[in-house]
């Protein structure tokens, strides 16, 4: 009997045990449970509904657990259907045996989402939360633990991890992500995002990389307290100050840090930014943005960068009473362009006000004729220049002078620059390249419309100039073209007289005359597709006196008696895109009547000196 009682007992054992292995390492699939389970995740939670076709139930002995599995899972909440590629729960097997359910964990994982379906979810979980950003975006959970108490509550404590297939960003007005694509992880409020590339809509086949990227994140009230550490590559086009010339190089890593504190629908506070390369170093304390990054204050920006392996900016700004900038260094290869920039096109700036002043010792915008000693004071409304006054040397007799007001009867502006040297103010444009030596003066009358700009230059040369170049080789002027490609040809005077709209700058006037050539050109260039469309007139000199000593009275004054041989000239005419331009050449035998006044104009100037 007892032998009997012992061997059942083992059998019972024995039949445990293998009941046991069996649901250790295969489980227990079942679909006897389904509605239980889909009525009792209803009762909890109204917004949610759970389909699948059957449980698997598995041991872990070690940790008196059972895993349940769900086959073929799908869940619905407030009306948004989530496929899933796992679900899986943690019950303890100790409550259980008392009746008790107590579900520790829940995992699951995501098939590929589309960012528009489950939108209207994110929203409803995440207040105040603005999403206009995201153009589109598909995106998988790759595993995702919920941690929940007794009653059925899921604690803080979340944990997830996934990959961005492929999203299109719009992070600011002009600047659009696309392809974005990475690996993502979150844990106790710290975000990691990890071997990320994407395109830049300002780079055709551009491609930015983040890595070790670790965000810590805390939300308070309507507030998110955010802890920052990144490295990238290729990002320039993230930051950039209006009228500053710096890089960051694109085979260089970039490392960002920055605390900042991001309050919903108003403004984001960085308490600190620190951004540097091997060769640029950026820190900025305090500063403020609104939620279209517009600038609204910082209280200090230390900067350092370099170009072609030499420091180009190295200077302090603080913002206090007023902006005061200080400094060893500035490169100044964008500050005109920035002085009469369109308003409308400064939206960086906008919301700053008040009073400006910079001292530098020395400006970069020509290794060859250094600014040294710079001093500007001034006053800056809604991010725009309304009055300036700046003075600095070349040298101890060459002088550098500019000056911006505002007439109050029409609400423009006029700026007004003079330079003893020429060459370090036109060394952008190509227009003017191979001109030497010559002193400078330019004025321009602008609104928020348009702009009338005159430009003047005296006693200057032109060395290899391209385009003059092909219009003296086609008219078979070779003497004149040796003398271009050598010692270059002088001028007396270049004036140029423009108007320049959103669209259009329309050339009234270039007018070139010299002791070789004048030269008269008219025309327009499109913006937008950069056709040139030029027209002109060529003389040489002996033709020009010619003209001139004929003019009863005037002529025997301005001219003498002594008459040159032969009267000819030529028109041009420079035609096509940037890349494709094109230069046809015609002998004229007589000259339009405005070339003939402008030559008496600038003869009568000469006498007069």
């Amino acid at each position: 009997m007892r032998k009997t009682i012992f061997s059942t007992f083992l059998f019972i054992l024995f039949l445990i045990f293998i009941g046991l292995t069996y649901l250790s390492f295969f489980g227990y699939e079942t679909d006897r449970f389904n509605e239980i389970i889909k009525q009792e995740v209803k009762k909890n939670e109204k917004n949610l509904t759970l389909d699948f076709d059957k449980i698997s139930i598995l041991l872990d002995i070690k940790k008196l657990t059972l895993f349940v599995r769900f086959i073929n899972p799908n869940i619905n909440y407030l009306n948004v259907s989530i496929p899933l590629n796992k679900l899986r729960t943690d019950i303890d097997l100790e409550p259980l045996i008392e009746k008790k359910i107590v579900v520790k964990k829940i995992i699951l994982a995501t098939k590929i989402l589309d960012f528009d379906s489950v939108k209207p979810l994110i929203k409803t979980e995440i207040e105040n939360i603005n999403l206009d950003s995201v153009k589109s975006a598909k995106f998988t959970i790759k595993n995702l633990e919920l941690e929940l108490d007794k009653n059925f509550k899921i604690n803080k404590n979340i944990k997830f991890d996934g990959v961005i297939n492929s999203a299109n960003l719009k992070i600011l007005k002009n600047i659009e992500v696309k392809n974005l694509a990475s690996k993502f992880s979150y844990n106790n409020n710290n975000f990691v995002i990890d071997q990320a590339s994407w395109n830049l809509n300002k780079l055709s086949n551009s491609k930015k990389e983040f890595f070790d990227c670790k965000i810590k994140l805390k939300k308070v009230k309507k507030s998110f307290d955010i802890d920052l550490n990144l490295k990238t590559k290729k990002i320039s086009n993230f930051l950039k100050i209006p009228g500053m010339n710096y890089a960051f190089e694109s085979d260089l890593v970039t490392t960002i840090s920055s605390k900042f504190l991001i309050r919903i629908n108003k403004n984001i506070l960085f308490q600190n930014i620190s951004i540097n390369d091997k060769n640029n170093f950026f820190k900025i304390e305090n500063l403020i943005v609104d939620k279209n990054f517009n600038l609204i204050n910082f209280e200090e920006i230390n900067i350092k960068t370099s170009l072609d392996g030499n420091i180009n900016n190295e200077l302090k700004i603080l913002s206090k009473d007023k902006i005061l900038i200080t400094g060893k260094v500035f490169d100044a290869e964008m500050l005109i362009k920035e002085l009469s920039k369109d308003e409308k096109n400064n939206e960086f700036l906008k919301k700053i006000s008040g009073d400006i002043e910079i001292d530098l010792k020395r400006i970069l915008k020509s290794t060859k004729f250094p600014i040294k000693n710079f001093r500007l004071i001034g006053n800056i409304n809604k991010g725009n220049f309304e009055k300036i006054s700046a003075k600095s040397d070349f040298s101890n007799d060459e002088h550098l002078d500019i000056s911006l007001k505002k007439q109050e009867t029409n609400n423009s502006k006029i700026l007004e620059l003079y330079s003893d040297i020429a060459t370090p103010l036109l060394s952008d444009y190509k227009f003017f390249q191979g001109l030497e030596g010559g002193n400078l003066l330019y004025v321009s009358t602008f609104d928020k419309k348009k702009s009338y700009n005159e430009l003047t230059i005296n006693d200057f040369k032109l060395n290899n100039a391209p385009a003059l170049a092909k219009i003296l080789t086609l008219a078979d002027l070779k003497g004149l073209t040796d003398t271009l490609k050598g010692e270059g040809i002088s001028f007396e005077t270049l004036s140029i007289k423009y108007e320049s709209d959103s669209s259009t700058m329309n050339i009234n006037e270039i007018f070139m005359i010299g002791p070789s050539i004048s030269i008269l050109i008219d025309g327009y260039i499109e913006k937008k597709s950069g056709l040139v469309s030029l027209r002109g007139t060529l003389v040489p000199a002996k033709t020009l006196n010619t003209l001139v000593s004929k003019i009863p009275v005037v002529g025997d004054i301005l001219v003498g008696k002594k008459v040159g041989e032969g009267v000819f000239g030529l028109s041009f005419k420079i035609k096509g895109l940037p890349n494709n331009l094109k230069t046809t050449v015609n002998p004229v035998k007589s000259l339009a009547p405005r070339f003939i006044t402008r030559a008496v104009e600038a003869a009568k100037k000469r006498s007069s000196k």
